[in-house]
């Protein structure tokens, strides 16, 4: 029914604007264009994210907004005139539309084995068939149908009506090789994505799937290929450029002709960018993915974001992928003060698809710096970690028409805005039981989310022991002297819950090398960037000359992102902070022995980091300790022998990866 609707329609409207004025006929395909584009929704997103990625360092977001607009305007003109194709004598073209190098048409006219004229939808690619009738070189055009039949035909007899002729769905191949053989002329459109039986040709900087049937006629009939683009240049006027031709000889390899079509396409395109047809996914066969990492300046949120991202290549590589098919680009976010970020983040249920390009929000949030780099930005998958990242990377999967990551619960109202929600047991909750029980749908969770033993981090056992970290386990670092275990401290600091009190701190320091002392072992340490300089005096006052302590580390100074995987890949027996969830989550993913003390309450209140560290206690995975003890808890750990399996939190995000590509 529809079909017969549109196809009566076009009947009607090609009458009406076959006797207005062409100029009349382009000013309502404007208009219509800016309705069209407002009406749409998946193309004008994907069409924005098309342009983002070629342009997003020479553009701004408003910049591509506008092009967005005007390539739905460009279009609905292109159509407007193909309703008008019946009153486009050689009169019309000879008027409206010029032609540069036409010579190179005389040129390869002259093949015997014919011409292909090869283009794209670019300007008024339909005009541009009309005019080479009109200069006497009809075309048999090869046409893709469209889905509506009565429709297809009648555009087919539109495209027919000044004497070219299009080659139907259901044509014998053998057909087009008779007609190039017989010094014919065939135009093909050969820029849309060409599916897994095309090539993969760099194009903006990105591999995509072109076609290689233009070739392949060519090279096996003999024929001529002769790119051709057709620009509009204001109005109903119009320029055809032909570039050099092409003549491929048999047994010649056919990609640097592709390269070359791609090169002139993209040429022409930069040029006039809101003539193109960017609604289609050209690039969605590429293999280059590029994963943009939100960076809140906090050391343990950055990691567990790139431990997502560590899943990510596994996936990728075991997809087959080579590892240069990933590009990963951290990007610092820095908002203005506390202020913005609250105002900001309380925005993030409301960010809808109408944000594509209107980053106007994000800008008033930001620093200068930052906004500018993230305004800049193209990726297709965003991660991020922490509460406070939630709205920019909503913005940016909106921005991008991307999946996106999320660490951490970002709360019911905003979980479904989130292609993958990690949540770490502790962070999750009750949630997480529930979850974890093959999840109850509905009021509690979606296909979206996963639980976690620890928080996400990029330490494993077999790379510790294979990839030489640090120095072997029970090394004779210290020669023959060393008769007991190596012992690493991963030493934390202040946060809204916890302090370091100048007690606590040298009763732990003490304990360490005491017990280092009686069984002639060594230990290693290293702090936090929160570890304020009161608890750091402590321990640099305790640890300084002490020929067992083999290495201490300021976390403020330490620019070697591998300092903590050195201190596991040595260490026997692991004991850190425990307000350090991603330092724990780390020891225990080590697969070493860890010991737990918590830090000073600052209040009563029950905290996630009680919740986290109960959890991983009943569970065997560590031993939590009185720093008052601790002494007593590591002699009892030396003399002890434990196993457990470690948890299988990177399986479980592993098997998610499929939601991101």
């Amino acid at each position: 029914m529809i079909d017969l609707i549109a196809s009566v329609l076009v009947r009607i409207l090609n009458a009406f604007f076959h006797v207005m004025p062409i100029r009349f006929n382009l000013w309502i395909g404007r208009r219509i264009g800016v309705l069209v584009y407002a009406l749409s929704g998946k193309r004008k997103w994907i069409t924005y994210a098309n342009l983002k990625a070629a342009f997003c360092e020479e553009k701004t977001p408003s910049e591509i907004k506008k092009l967005t607009k005007d390539v739905y305007k460009n279009l609905v003109q292109t159509f407007m005139e193909l309703l008008s194709l019946t009153k486009m004598d050689k009169k019309y073209t000879d008027k409206y539309v010029k032609i540069r190098n036409f010579q190179n048409i005389e040129g390869a006219a002259k093949n015997p084995n014919g011409m292909i004229l090869l283009s794209a939808h670019f300007g008024n690619w339909e005009l541009s068939t009309v005019t080479s009738v009109n200069r006497g070189i009809p075309l048999y055009l090869l046409a893709r149908d469209q889905k509506m039949v009565r429709l297809n035909e009648i555009l087919n007899k539109l495209r027919e009506s000044k004497g070219n002729i299009v080659i139907r769905k259901g044509t014998n191949i053998k057909n087009i090789f008779r007609v190039l053989h017989k010094g014919g002329s065939v135009g093909i459109l050969a820029d849309q994505n060409a599916g897994v039986s095309g090539e993969l040709i760099d194009f903006f900087g990105r591999s995509a799937s072109t076609a290689v049937g233009p070739y392949k006629f060519a090279q096996k009939s003999g024929a001529s290929i002769l790119p051709v683009f057709i620009h509009r240049e204001k109005g109903a006027y119009h320029k055809v450029v032909v570039e050099p031709i092409m003549a491929i000889q048999k047994g010649e390899d056919i990609v640097p002709y592709m390269r070359e079509y791609n090169r002139y396409l993209e040429k022409h395109i930069r040029k006039y960018p809101e003539q193109w047809l960017w609604m289609h996914k050209k690039w969605k066969l590429t293999p280059v993915k590029k994963i943009l990492v939100l960076d809140d300046g906090k050391k343990g949120h950055l990691n567990q974001s790139l431990a997502v991202v560590k899943q990510i290549r596994k996936y990728r590589k075991e997809e087959g992928y080579s590892p240069e098919h990933l590009k990963v680009n951290v990007a610092a976010i820095c908002f203005k003060n506390k202020g913005y970020k609250l105002f900001f983040n309380s925005l993030t249920p409301f960010l809808s698809k109408y944000f594509q390009g209107r980053l106007f929000l994000l800008k008033m949030a930001l620093k200068k710096e930052s906004y500018e780099n993230i305004s800049k930005q193209y990726a297709d998958v965003v991660v991020s970690c922490g509460s406070g990242l939630f709205g920019v990377n909503k913005m940016m999967k909106i921005e991008n028409n991307a999946r996106n990551v999320t660490i951490l619960d970002p709360g019911k109202i905003n979980r479904a805005a989130f292609d993958l929600v990690v949540m770490p047991r502790h962070d999750a909750g009750l949630r997480g039981e529930d979850l974890c029980r093959n999840r109850i749908k509905g009021a509690w969770g979606g296909d979206n989310e996963v639980v976690t033993e620890l928080a996400p981090n990029l330490v494993d056992v077999k790379e510790l022991e294979a990839t030489g970290y640090g120095i072997p386990l029970k090394s004779d670092k210290m020669g023959e002297n060393q008769k007991g275990p190596n012992i690493g401290l991963l030493f934390g600091g202040d946060n809204s819950y916890f302090y370091f009190s100048e007690k606590l701190t040298r009763l732990v320091a003490e304990s360490v090398k005491r017990v280092c002392e009686d069984q002639g072992g060594a230990y290693y340490v290293t702090t936090s960037r929160r570890t304020n300089l009161e608890t750091e005096n402590v321990l640099y006052d305790v640890f300084n000359g002490d020929k067992r302590c083999k290495d201490y580390v300021v976390g403020k100074n330490d620019k070697d992102v591998n300092t903590v995987k050195n201190i596991l890949s040595v260490s026997d027996i692991v004991i850190v902070s425990g307000e350090s969830i991603s330092m724990v989550s780390e020891a225990v993913a080590s697969g070493r022995r860890v010991l737990v003390f918590m830090p000073d309450k600052r209040r009563k209140k029950q905290t996630k980091y009680a919740r986290f560290i109960k959890g991983l206690e009943e569970k065997g995975y560590i031993v939590c300790v009185d720093p008052e003890k601790l002494d007593e808890a590591v002699m009892k750990t030396i003399r002890g022998e434990s196993s457990f399996d470690l948890p299988d939190d990177d399986r479980k995000i592993y098997d998610m990866m499929y939601r991101l590509f």
